[in-house]
């Protein structure tokens, strides 16, 4: 491939304009509906394809990737590929705006291994839920909302986690789902997660995305065939909190919208002292990869992110091809 993505960090490229957007969406769809939305989605998208190089890039080298590692499902990382991964993100805004306005039809949405967290609900029990940005995380949203006893706390890194729930309340009033902003874990937040896990809460993590700033807090797994940069954090959270730990991802496939939740650990304890410690960090990103790398095989285009996923290096280490 001619494009190698620029390695500029992933919350440089989110935060510009991101929530004037989502304000914008609310209001087309509000007033106008789905079809008129759309009727907006492609014209943008088409925008962003052309004028975000970083992004098409970043898309690519993932499809590419993607192609050589599973090649029989059709992707190879060209331009026509790469559209039609912009196009899939338009569309997964689009769900999470349907969502947010509770206009999503719950007859559409499965759920699988269900019964796994309707035996931790009726035993008053919480967990630590690992997800990642690959589909629509917000359809849990419709579970959460229909259910309503169950409560999700999105851990997030962006600056903008109160003004997103400032937003999410004036669409969804009484909604079950709160974004706390973490960017780093301290002893206040880890109390404050400790209290959700008692009251039977649940605590959601992105395993997929490098914490700002990446101060020696990664440690490498292969995804897709190559090594990148994958966040301790939740693993380290997952041992303060001893709880139980799942993946969860959600994604449309066949007209529906599915949300996976697979079990990945009872307990997660990470050893205190050297080389036990990065094995067991390692070990538990490198499980993590491998089953998003399933995950990506099954929805190819629901990957979203749109930044050179292999391209940050430690110090002193070359860059791969």
């Amino acid at each position: 491939m001619s494009e190698s993505p620029s390695p500029a960090h992933w919350a440089a490229m989110e935060e510009t304009g991101i929530l004037w957007g989502m304000k914008l969406m609310v209001l087309i769809h509000r007033l106008f509906g789905r079809l008129v939305f759309r009727l907006f989605l492609h014209p943008v998208v088409s925008f962003y394809f052309v004028a975000n190089a970083a992004a098409r890039r970043a898309s690519r080298q993932y499809l590419h990737k993607l192609g050589l590692y599973f090649p029989g499902i059709g992707v190879t990382g060209g331009l026509w590929d790469s559209y039609r991964h912009c196009i899939a993100f338009g569309e997964m805004m689009l769900d999470k705006i349907v969502v947010w306005l509770d206009r999503i039809d719950p007859s559409l949405v499965e759920f699988h291994n269900r019964r796994l967290l309707l035996d931790l609900l009726e035993q008053g029990l919480g967990a630590l839920l690992l997800g990642g940005h690959i589909g629509n995380l917000q359809i849990c949203q419709a579970l959460a909302h229909s259910r309503g006893f169950i409560h999700l706390n999105i851990l997030v890194h962006t600056k903008h986690a109160e003004k997103f729930n400032r937003l999410l309340s004036s669409v969804t009033p009484g909604g079950k789902i709160e974004l706390i902003q973490v960017t780093e874990l301290n002893p206040a937040i880890a109390i404050r997660l400790q209290d959700k896990i008692r009251q039977g809460e649940f605590v959601v993590m992105m395993g997929d995305r490098v914490p700002v700033g990446n101060q020696g807090r990664t440690v490498r797994a292969k995804f897709l065939g190559e090594e990148a940069d994958f966040p301790q954090g939740p693993y380290w959270l997952a041992s303060i909190l001893r709880c139980p730990v799942f993946t969860l991802f959600s994604y449309p496939q066949d007209g529906r919208h599915h949300i996976h939740l697979e079990p990945f650990a009872e307990a997660i304890r990470i050893p205190r002292l050297e080389p036990a410690r990065t094995q067991a960090l390692a070990g538990l990103a490198q499980r993590y990869a491998d089953c998003l790398e399933r995950h990506c095989r099954r929805a190819p285009l629901q990957w979203f992110n749109f930044y050179g996923f292999w391209d940050t290096r430690p110090a002193g280490r070359g860059k791969g091809g």
